[in-house]
């Protein structure tokens, strides 16, 4: 990443982080007293700092959410000289055997009619090979689009960590008809961190039913997310570069001006 996408990229993660300390700091004398009345014992034995950390903590996670990690791959991909756009509708046109194929998989899928671990590759192979000519149009939402310089595109479904499965059934329908419909178009289903950390198994079950989250090339985790969209195998490492620095300013802010340490 050039200094200008670190530079967009810091000015996205302070005003959210702002945002979230100011909330928080306002509604602290509220949330202190409301503490002394619900949980009367534990908080006279407990540091008050404690409780504060506690409350942070579970607005931070709340807070911060997609929207910040879509931001930020927005403007990785700018950076890497690509067109892009976040929350990318766009209605898809296949035909009445594809659209009926796809629902069918899906559900099967969900119910555990199928044997097996999902096959991407074969899927899409499957649901390409259809024809009739009765046409629908299927709107799709893509949380991320990319258009890259050679023309080819890239639509991805940014999910929280442990997406549940209404989560995954829509990002996989909309991903299958994507592959039907665009002949350069390739969608991914894809979460910003692996919560059993970095190169280890993704563990979280739920969407396994309808993806293999070991093997499938539609399903990208962490740095192989931020790699693919910036295009570079050093762009997450860079990008925890970036959280790192901005860090140390907010571990400061935070200590003083909330926990009052």
């Amino acid at each position: 990443m050039n200094e200008d996408t670190k530079e967009r990229i810091r000015h996205r993660i302070r005003v959210k982080m702002d945002g979230i300390i100011e909330r928080k700091i306002a509604a602290l004398p509220e949330h202190m007293e409301k503490l002394r009345e619900t949980n009367p014992f534990g908080s006279r034995l407990v540091p008050d700092e404690i409780w504060k950390s506690s409350t942070f903590e579970r607005s931070f996670v709340t807070s911060f959410g997609q929207g910040v990690y879509e931001q930020v791959a927005y403007e990785i991909a700018i950076g890497s000289g690509a067109e892009a756009q976040n929350q990318h509708q766009e209605t898809v046109t296949i035909n009445q055997f594809q659209n009926t194929r796809i629902d069918e998989l899906i559900e099967d899928q969900r119910r555990n009619r199928t044997k097996g671990s999902p096959v991407w590759k074969d899927e899409v192979i499957e649901i390409k090979s259809l024809r009739t000519r009765q046409r629908i149009e299927i709107p799709t939402l893509f949380d991320l689009y990319i258009k890259r310089l050679d023309g080819s595109e890239e639509y991805y479904s940014l999910k929280t960590v442990k997406p549940n499965l209404d989560q995954t059934q829509i990002a996989k329908r909309d991903m299958l008809c994507i592959e039907a419909a665009k002949e350069n178009g390739h969608a991914f289903f894809a979460l910003p961190f692996n919560p059993d950390g970095e190169g280890n198994p993704y563990s979280w079950s739920v969407p396994s039913k309808l993806f293999d989250m070991q093997k499938a090339s539609s399903v990208l985790i962490g740095a192989a997310f931020w790699n693919m969209v910036g295009q570079n195998e050093n762009t997450y490492n860079e990008l925890l570069e970036v959280f790192e620095t901005l860090g140390s300013e907010y571990v400061n802010k935070i200590r003083s001006d909330y926990l009052g340490l």
